[in-house]
């Protein structure tokens, strides 16, 4: 009995390795079938090109100065004067009007191109918001040997023949608030809401006599401007304001038009040259005593601009 079991476990043993073997012979090729390297991969399409980012210089600033030379080429600059005169005789007061003729202070009086100092300032308050102001002062004197017609003015007359000394003043000044709704990495479009001062002055003079008429006449306005770079270093900017004070004929009202374009070349981060034209253009009615004008100055500027 003890040789019949022996036997049987014999046999037992034999079958277990002989099972072990067999499974490891099947299983081994199908594992070597199952890690067979897969198919390469379609090729992926190369990917679209990026435009380069320029480097603009120049713009990072919290406070940008413009500084320039314009040289004003008027076109139009008439003013006119109307006083009330009054005399005394034998204790008597009487009262005139003197109505001011419409004077050509170019084509009449003589009045020659000029270049006249302007100055800009920019304060950026945030990334979109700016806060501006300009001021230009324009001088003109002249002398006309022999007057082509007779002209009045501030309640004087000057009669044809004569030697006539005069004078224009004009003082502007404005200041602006700018938003840019649209900033992009190489410029920005903005609108501007702005307040002006328009002050002028007019003189004329003889030997024997001399009169100044003068107004200041405060407008709201409105505008755009905008700027883009070409390059990381040259830039094109345009601005264009509009100041309107409403009135009727016998009210005092009056409009400025102030226009430019420029270009800016950034040397470094602080400081650029630049050259542009600037157009002016003005009318305004004075209500007492009654005084007009109307100018429209032109002309190129050179200058430059200092950014902190």
């Amino acid at each position: 009995m003890r040789d019949v079991s022996l036997k049987q476990l014999e046999n037992m043993t034999k079958t277990f390795l002989y099972s072990v073997f067999a499974f490891a012979g099947v299983m081994g090729p199908i594992q070597a079938m199952a890690q067979v390297t897969p198919p390469p991969a379609p090729a992926q399409a190369p990917a679209e090109p990026v435009a380069p980012v320029i480097a603009i210089v120049g713009e990072e600033y919290r406070v940008e100065l413009q500084i320039g030379g314009w040289v004003s080429m008027p076109s139009t600059v008439m003013f006119s004067d109307t006083e009330s005169i009054s005399t005394t005789t034998n204790g008597v007061t009487a009262t005139t009007v003197v109505n001011g003729t419409n004077v050509d202070f170019k084509n009449l009086l003589g009045l020659k191109n000029q270049v006249f100092p302007e100055a800009h300032l920019t304060v950026r308050l945030a990334p979109k918001h700016k806060l501006r102001g300009e001021y230009i002062r324009m001088f003109y004197k002249q002398a006309v040997a022999s007057l082509a017609s007779d002209i009045k003015f501030n309640g004087q007359t000057y009669l044809a023949g004569q030697t006539v000394e005069s004078t224009m003043h004009w003082n502007e000044w404005n200041v602006a608030y700018e938003f840019d709704p649209l900033v992009v990495d190489r410029g920005y479009i903005g609108g501007m809401v702005a307040v002006s001062s328009l002050n002028l002055s007019g003189a004329t003079a003889n030997t024997a006599q001399s009169g100044t008429a003068s107004v200041n006449i405060i407008m709201p306005g409105l505008g755009v401007t905008g700027r883009y770079y070409t390059t990381g270093n040259l830039s094109v900017t345009g601005d264009f304001l509009f100041f309107y004070l409403p009135g009727s004929e016998t009210s005092t009202h009056g409009r400025i038009i102030n226009a430019g374009g420029y270009l800016t070349y950034n040397i470094n981060k602080h400081v650029g040259a630049q050259v542009g034209y600037r157009y002016l253009n003005s009318s305004h009615t004075w209500s007492s005593p009654l005084n007009t004008g109307s100018m429209t100055i032109p002309g190129p500027f050179v200058g430059g601009t200092a950014h902190f």
